[in-house]
């Protein structure tokens, strides 16, 4: 080894050391990180610690994770019994609005045609045997309730009582095959007679004179004809007419105005009296 040589590399190398450390200063200088090198150089200790925490921070808040996924879920649970609770409070509300909307229906059914006497009575079956198209009610021979009383809703006509028994009946709807109405146009004033149309089938008024013009739209009521049911009750509303110049006579379907799969609550009149006039059907003896 050339000793002679030794002071040349030694300042060979310092001149590369303080060459690259300036070329260093210079960078840091012109990327804004000399300050950061100036505060670790004055105080190692707290960048050291300021890193560490860091991490610490970032380890403590993934062991966290978990209790506060816990807390969201159960924060969740707790809104979802809030909004089940509320929806059920809204259902009741909207509950205790159609009983008030029903009743106020049948006031005014009431307020009406104040000449009859009525009880309310309690839809509680419904007959599915095919031959009679009927409900049950809540009201039978103990409560006053007669075989043939007229029985509405507070939309319309319903139909007649068929049978009794002490605390309930049967109704024959007005849908039945076996039903015939004597009916009125409100506008026309033209009269027929309203039949049945059984399980699926439509209300006809038969019978119509040609000589009336009949429109769609017109309400049907009853025409108190025959003596079984009072006059002027509402059926429903003529929806088609077909005329037949062949058989001097006009037919109309009748969508009716009361909704027989929905009734809840029904009249009974119990003062009106069915007048028996069969005994005119037969000729007079001699």
């Amino acid at each position: 080894m050339n000793l002679n040589k030794t002071p040349q590399r030694i300042r060979v190398i310092v001149i590369v050391v303080l060459v690259g450390t300036a070329v260093l200063l210079s960078i840091l200088d012109s990327t804004g990180n000399l300050n950061s090198l100036f505060s670790f150089v004055r105080d190692p200790m707290t960048i050291v610690l300021g890193w560490t925490s860091g991490r610490a921070e970032t380890v403590s808040g993934a062991l966290s994770g978990p209790r506060d996924l816990q807390s969201a879920q159960e924060q969740i649970a707790l809104l979802q019994n809030q909004v089940d609770s509320l929806e059920r409070e809204n259902e009741e509300l909207r509950e205790i609005q159609g009983e008030y909307q029903l009743l106020l229906d049948l006031f005014n059914r009431v307020r009406q045609s104040p000449e009859y006497t009525r009880q309310t009575a309690s839809v509680i079956g419904r007959d599915t045997s095919p031959s009679i198209r009927s409900i049950i009610i809540d009201k039978g021979s103990d409560d006053g309730v007669r075989v043939g009383m007229p029985i509405e809703s507070a939309r319309g006509l319903v139909g007649r009582v068929f049978r009794t028994t002490p605390h309930s009946a049967q109704v024959a709807l007005i849908t039945d095959n076996a039903s015939a109405v004597p009916s009125r146009l409100g506008n026309s004033r033209a009269t027929g007679l309203l039949r049945g149309g059984g399980l699926g089938g439509s209300l006809t008024m038969d019978w119509i004179d040609l000589k009336y013009q009949v429109e769609v739209g017109e309400v049907a009521l009853t025409s108190g004809l025959g003596g079984e049911f009072p006059q002027d009750i509402v059926i429903g509303r003529i929806s088609e007419v077909s005329r037949s110049e062949a058989e001097l006579s006009q037919q109309a379907i009748v969508q009716p105005a009361v909704d027989f799969d929905s009734l809840e609550v029904v009249f009974v009149i119990t003062d009106f009296q069915p007048i028996d006039i069969d005994i005119f059907s037969d000729p007079p003896s001699n």
